[in-house]
């Protein structure tokens, strides 16, 4: 059995809610960036590159920023600008892209062409498979379709080539799980149509070739069981059941990405004589909750709410941060966070211990904001009040990233776990084939995340994963002039985004895989939440109208196209 087809998907570009923006303040004393960046430690570094700086005279702060997907990294042309005018003028300058500005020069997804051929045998076993493709990240490279062919089923023979097509348009950039959503596109909806050349049902076809031995495939058979049953699945009909115009279908796509860790993390924690505990680490907040969480590891070590915990970030003044790509912050910050947490209250228990007769250290334990002794709770008093009277100045710790507890299968500055990540989406679509217009209006997505550090926020990266990958599957198309080269939907009027009518009813459910690598065992969701979105969405289509829709965006026109063909 032979499945060949080809598959198209779009150029979409970031569009974050705040642009790329940059403040340079050159004094005699040194220079200060502030930033909108996802990793602070880029912009310093190139910084001190182009200007033949020191590092120790570039502070980069970056308090909050608003949005980035992946595109905001290095400090760019416009901020080497702004570094070099603040230099002439002796005074600070601020440069920030207008939405053109971003559309067009701040980076994108690259598009594809992807021509694939699946053999498998008679029961659905995976015999071979032939993938290439083509994708033009403009002046830029790295438009491929990522690693998910080679990753995601296990198949005895293998080819895949990826092919960079160099135009005369802005350059691409990192987005939110690189080359896998393009990738998931076409492999996903390649599996779907191999299930019902077999008449097998698509969830039957992934439990027997989902079958490579890690912890991610064990994830995705748990996900799809649990998954399925809440969305239901059972109530899944032939293709082109319904009668008139509007179609309704389901369908379903899995997610495979990797498990990231940046080693040089360091985090600091400080105890004051007053009781009062704050972290330091120089990542970055992308809207992520970034602080929250810092303030929760280490809050639990001190028997402290997290609102007590002073949270500073974002500063190259700080100790070493990762940058916010990958699906790594929480996974490389918690647990030094814990660790240096720990070392700290183990440290301020010595100090604490000769206020209760000398108590053994060991024995001093933190809850609801005071300090006592095991066995002797109703003696237990403020930390506060207890930190005073032992006036020790002040305790500092640091903790460093260290290697996963197995160690990891890729080391490096960006090192990957042995584990990976996993999810399953199961989508519901009305389309209107008089129209065109196609309407998701429910899906389920089941995402294994570690140890969910504050379930809330890991729930939020799911949901905007989903409304993100919805939305590119719909909705975002870059329309080129091809004689100019220039966009002709530079705005966010033309520039089609799904909106809050068109957002699904998203229903997450998240699965902790508990792996024991870690002090927390943390780890990111922000990829794997966009990645399997618009393969189904594409099969729910499927099933609904029995045509199978390998163009993206599935707007009007290339719906009709593909009712038509």
């Amino acid at each position: 059995m032979i499945v060949e087809a080809e598959y198209r998907t779009q150029v979409q570009t970031h569009v974050p809610m705040e642009t790329h923006g940059i403040v340079a303040d050159w004094q005699d004393d040194g220079l200060t960036i502030y930033a909108s960046t996802q990793h602070t430690h880029s912009v310093r570094d190139e910084a001190a590159e182009y200007f033949d700086l020191p590092k120790s005279k570039i502070r980069v702060i970056s308090d909050f920023t608003g949005g980035g997907f992946g595109a905001k990294y290095g400090i760019n042309n416009f901020g080497l600008l702004a570094i070099h005018l603040s230099q002439k003028a002796g005074a600070p300058v601020r440069m920030m892209l207008d939405r053109r500005e971003e559309h067009v020069s701040a980076g994108n997804r690259p598009n594809s062409l992807q021509r694939v051929r699946i053999g498998a045998k008679q029961d659905g076993t995976l015999t071979a498979i032939d993938v290439i493709s083509w994708g033009s990240g403009g002046i830029a490279g790295g438009a491929g379709i990522g690693f998910c062919y080679n990753a995601l089923y296990p198949c005895p023979n293998m080819r895949t080539e990826q092919y960079d097509v160099f135009t005369n348009a802005g350059p691409c950039a990192a987005f939110r799980a690189p080359g896998q959503v393009q990738g998931i596109f076409s492999l996903e909806q390649a599996m779907d149509e191999l299930a019902d050349r077999l008449q097998l049902d698509p969830l039957i076809l992934r439990d027997r070739i989902d079958t490579k031995p890690t912890d991610d495939m064990l994830a995705r058979a748990h996900e799809r069981k649990v998954a399925a049953e809440r969305f239901g699945w059972s109530r899944r009909r032939p293709p082109n059941a319904d009668a008139g115009p509007i179609k309704r279908g389901i369908g379903m796509a899995q997610a495979q990405w990797v498990y990231v860790v940046s080693p040089p993390t360091t985090v600091e924690v400080r105890v004051a004589d007053d009781g009062s505990v704050s972290v330091y680490n120089s990542t970055q907040d992308v809207g992520t909750g970034t602080r929250t969480v810092l303030a929760q590891v280490v809050a639990e070590e001190f028997g402290l709410n997290a609102e007590d915990i002073g949270v500073f970030i974002g500063d190259t003044r700080f100790p070493w941060g990762p940058p916010s790509g990958g699906s790594r912050v929480t996974a490389s910050v918690t647990a030094p966070a814990r660790n240096a947490a720990y070392a700290a209250a183990r440290d301020l228990a010595a100090r604490l211990a000769p206020l209760f007769d000398d108590a053994d250290p060991d024995d001093i334990f933190f809850a609801d904001g005071k300090v006592g002794v095991r066995g002797k709770e109703g003696a237990a008093r403020p930390l506060k009040d207890a930190a005073k009277e032992a006036k020790f100045g002040e305790i500092s710790k640091l903790a460093k990233r260290h290697d996963d507890y197995e160690g990891f299968a890729v080391p490096g500055e960006l090192s990957i776990s042995r584990h990976g990540l996993g999810g399953v989406q199961f989508a519901e679509v009305a389309v209107d084939v008089e129209t065109g217009v196609v309407k998701v209006e429910r899906i389920v997505a089941a995402s294994d995340c570690g140890r969910p550090i504050n379930p809330k926020l890991v729930e939020s990266q799911v949901i905007g994963g989903i409304i993100q990958g919805v939305s590119y599957a719909i909705y975002e198309d870059r329309i080129m002039d091809a004689a100019s080269g220039h966009q002709l939907n530079a705005n966010v009027d033309q520039y089609k985004m799904v909106g809050s009518r068109e957002t699904p009813a998203i229903e997450v459910l998240l699965m902790e895989q508990i792996g024991a690598q870690s002090s927390t065992d943390a780890r990111g969701i922000a990829e794997a939440s966009n990645v399997a979105t618009s393969a189904a969405i594409a099969n729910a289509f499927y099933n609904a109208t029995g045509k199978r829709i390998r163009t993206l965006p599935m707007n009007p026109a290339n719906v009709l196209a593909t009712l038509s063909a």
